[in-house]
């Protein structure tokens, strides 16, 4: 299954973290972890914290989460062998740590492994439907790599949902987790309400994020993608028109996020106004400048990263909000 010939120690591990995408699994597990200790805890068990789920199902919540996110990168690299040896050679992974079939295998132990675990906290929350949410995205993660991902706007589209997914589920595993005390339920509808109002303004704040930097790697991986016939956004549009629907997707999140610090101001929550303007409508503001200047594959690169990084900013703002509450 692994292949470690002609891999010294350090090269097996940066194949192994570009393999599972180890930023953007840190990424994921610090949004669920700052969900539950920013947001969840302080605005629905305040005064009552022990109400919450206990750590160790949401640890497992998390794991069965980080084991779909993973399986999806692994056979995402497995069917783009091909692409990959094109437009980023040096990152190769699959024939190099490990075998096409030996991927294969591996997307599947671990998925197999992720709905085992749904289909325990299904048993745990007493609620079967939560269980078939784990093979469903894993369903998709399947058709978004075997075949959307080379479809303009549908494959960005699914790539982004999956984003969604992370934030929502921790939502949905903690609202079923409510009903198990009818009493502070029924006390907190008022706080659910507002809860559910900032996760979905999160999720809407990481799928345009996530969407724009699916699209800026299709501009990056133009080369591989021509060569094998996709028909990617760039590729059917062309690298100008769809440099103006990056834009189109930022400027419409920065007015997303200033009426929401809109709000904020009103609710005199200042400092998270504040925050907000410097840490992402500002970086914002000069993702759209190195976008209209970007010209080669480093460039594009650069954007894709950067997007990592304004993520990290958005979520970040969680904490500022837990000491304002």
């Amino acid at each position: 299954m692994m292949n470690f010939k002609g891999l010294s120690v350090l090269s097996f591990f940066k194949a192994l973290a570009q393999l599972i995408r180890l930023p953007n699994v840190l990424i994921m597990v610090f949004a669920q972890f700052m969900l539950r200790y920013c947001i969840l805890e302080p605005y629905v068990y305040e005064g009552e914290p022990g109400l919450i789920s206990t750590l160790p199902d949401f640890l497992i919540l998390v794991f069965a989460t980080m084991l779909v996110a993973v399986g999806g990168y692994v056979i995402n690299d497995y069917f783009d062998v091909k692409t990959d040896a094109i437009n980023r050679p040096e990152k190769l992974v699959v024939n190099k740590l490990i075998s096409a079939r030996g991927a294969i295998k591996v997307h599947m132990l671990l998925n197999g492994l992720a709905i085992l675990l749904g289909f325990y906290l299904s048993y745990r929350l007493k609620a079967l439907t939560f269980a078939f949410l784990f093979p469903f995205v894993s369903g998709l993660i399947w058709i978004y790599s075997a075949k959307y991902k080379r479809m303009a706007f549908w494959g960005n589209f699914l790539a982004a949902c999956f984003t969604v997914f992370v934030i929502l589920i921790v939502w949905l595993f903690e609202f079923f987790w409510l009903r198990f005390n009818a009493v502070h339920f029924v006390a907190v509808i008022p706080e659910i309400s507002s809860v559910t109002y900032i996760f979905a303004g999160y999720a809407l704040f990481a799928f345009l994020i996530s969407m724009v930097r699916e699209i800026i790697k299709d501009m990056e991986d133009t080369e591989g993608d021509k060569s094998l016939g996709f028909r990617t956004i760039p590729l059917v549009f062309g690298m100008i028109k769809t440099r103006y629907l990056v834009a189109a997707l930022i400027v419409f999140g920065m007015a997303l996020l200033g009426y929401v610090q809109m709000i904020l101001f009103r609710l005199e929550l200042r400092m998270v106004f504040w925050y907000f303007l410097v840490a992402v409508q500002m970086p914002l503001i000069y993702f759209l400048v190195k976008l209209f200047g970007a010209r080669d594959k480093q460039d594009y690169h650069f954007l894709s990263y950067f997007c990592n990084l304004i993520m990290v900013a958005g979520i970040l703002s969680m904490e500022l909000l837990f000491i304002s509450n």
